[in-house]
């Protein structure tokens, strides 16, 4: 018996995906900071969850440790941890001198929802499905953590950079693009002809 579950643990558990669940792990402690006010610590916990986020592909990739527990955790990591960061980050009470817009962040929590609504139908109708992410999706996703980033350092800094707009564009652009794109997708899965 003590043999399965070693087994079991050691297929859950790989460095790949405790990574990806020390991931969540920083989401509460980056929302702690956030709201004392802690931008420099806040900032390097971001940079830290960003690096186990690079980190657990690389190695989950190179050493064989895909397994379908972290196709699933990685995606949800990933999620909790920029919804999180631009939700409070675009939050006016939080008083911080730079902030998300609210439209960027309506769409950025908009297209997650959507995402996760269209997945749903497509596992109802169809069943389990592993949707790898697009070149769009990582596109936005990468666009999403500098602008939470640069956000971060601009109130660190205390400073302000009217440029940050054309950032916030671009981010917006690319999160609806990327969700249009996972919507085609997913209807070009759909069985129509079934």
């Amino acid at each position: 018996m003590s043999t399965r579950v070693e087994q079991y643990r050691s297929a859950v558990l790989t460095t790949a995906n405790q990574l990806t669940i020390l991931r969540i792990v920083f989401v509460p402690v980056f929302i702690i900071l956030l709201a004392y006010h802690e931008i420099g610590w806040a900032l390097e916990t971001f940079v830290a969850a960003a690096i186990t986020d690079v980190l657990d592909g690389v190695i989950a990739r190179r050493f064989g440790q895909k397994t379908s527990i972290g196709a699933l955790l990685d995606p949800l990591a990933d999620k909790l941890l920029m919804t999180a960061s631009i939700l409070i980050l675009s939050l006016p009470q939080m008083e911080f001198h730079n902030t998300i817009p609210r439209w960027l962040m309506i769409l950025v929590i908009c297209r997650d929802v959507f995402i996760l609504l269209v997945s749903l139908i497509v596992v109802v109708m169809i069943g389990w499905r592993v949707f790898t992410p697009s070149p769009y999706g990582k596109t936005t996703t990468a666009m999403q953590v500098v602008t939470v980033l640069a956000v971060l350092y601009v109130n660190w800094r205390n400073i302000t950079v009217p440029e940050l707009n054309i950032l916030f564009y671009m981010t917006g652009f690319m999160t609806a693009f990327s969700g249009l794109h996972y919507l085609i997708r997913a209807l070009r899965r759909w069985p129509f002809n079934e």
